[in-house]
């Protein structure tokens, strides 16, 4: 008798699509950290120059050779990489401090930020864009879609800076510059937590609001939906019961590709509140051509990036390997 051959593919398993993904995103990370550092050594003046320029051009010279500035890019690149890899970052060029121990404050204050906002966006925006996607149609979630969709349109900065003149000018609730002061950090004034956390919140909400109410709005049209509203089950029950579970792994998603917004936006949300996070520490580095400083925290914003683009791709093939199966 003859043989039966199976010829459907073989899916990959999941942890040889997790290996590929991670091996890619290693690559994609050199690449971009080669590329941010060409794009620092493109800009006109160096540390050696910031430093040293009212000296006349000897002492910026000198400078510039104990800075190691004077050496090849690709050589001081390679030596940058292998660094990282040893866990050394390095060490500031002006003053010569342990890059680690330069960005570990501004990484707490950013991870302090963050959080704040994850926990509003987690709390607040979810489920209302939930709520209001289950009933497109009601004139509450119709008014609610208008102003994401108008306010995801809005800069960031402008964002900001319109809370900057509400809050901290006309109405003075506010500090006007988001500084714990010296010697403290941000959670013993936590007030200097507010506006920026405020602004990236608002910001990070119009993008994940509109793109979570389609999300479950696709949802609640689907005949499983109808199915269980005409079995005479209350909407309470079939959005908790029903639609939640459905939608979940796709919000979950949403929400991990908000990250990555979240990183950028923090950046000039952070300049213009003056909140001392990382943003505001890569701002002020690339201004003093800090290379060290900037390349440790680009590094760290691709990391946490990638990671989080990871989560919302394997939270993707989860969802499509359950349709699968079902």
């Amino acid at each position: 008798m003859g043989r039966t051959i199976d010829a459907s593919p073989q899916r990959p398993t999941f942890t040889g699509w997790l290996l590929r993904r991670l091996a890619r995103s290693a690559t994609q990370c050199l690449a971009a950290s080669f590329l941010l550092f060409l794009l620092i050594q493109a800009l006109p003046g160096d540390a050696a120059t910031a430093s040293a320029s009212k000296n006349g051009a000897a002492a910026v010279e000198a400078a510039r050779a104990r800075m190691g500035l004077d050496r090849p890019v690709l050589e001081r690149y390679l030596e940058w990489v292998a660094g990282i890899l040893r866990g050394d970052p390095g060490t500031t060029l002006i003053t010569s401090r342990p890059v680690a121990e330069t960005i570990t404050q501004p990484v707490l204050a950013s991870l302090s930020l963050a959080a704040v906002v994850l926990l509003g966006l987690v709390l607040v925006t979810l489920p209302v864009a939930v709520i209001t996607g289950a009933r497109p149609r009601h004139p509450v979630s119709r008014f609610l879609t208008g102003i994401s969709v108008a306010a995801a349109a809005i800069p960031e900065f402008v964002v900001a800076i319109a809370l900057l003149a509400v809050l901290a000018v006309w109405t003075r609730w506010l500090p006007v510059l988001s500084v714990p002061g010296a010697g403290r950090t941000v959670w013993e004034n936590p007030v200097c937590l507010v506006m920026p956390a405020l602004s990236l919140w608002l910001v990070c909400s119009a993008s994940l609001t509109r793109r979570v109410q389609a999300l479950v709005a696709t949802h609640a049209a689907a005949p499983y939906v109808r199915e269980a509203e005409l079995a005479g089950l209350t909407r309470r029950r079939v959005l908790s019961r029903h639609l939640l579970p459905s939608v979940a792994p796709g919000v979950l998603q949403l929400l991990a590709q908000t990250i990555p917004y979240l990183l950028g936006g923090a950046v000039v949300v952070e300049t213009v509140t003056s909140f001392p996070g990382l943003g505001f520490a890569l701002v002020r580095a690339v201004g003093d051509r800090e290379v060290p400083v900037v390349m440790a925290a680009g590094a760290l914003m691709m990391v946490v990036a990638v990671v989080a683009f990871t989560v919302a791709d394997a939270l993707s093939v989860h969802q499509e390997r359950m349709v699968a199966v079902v």
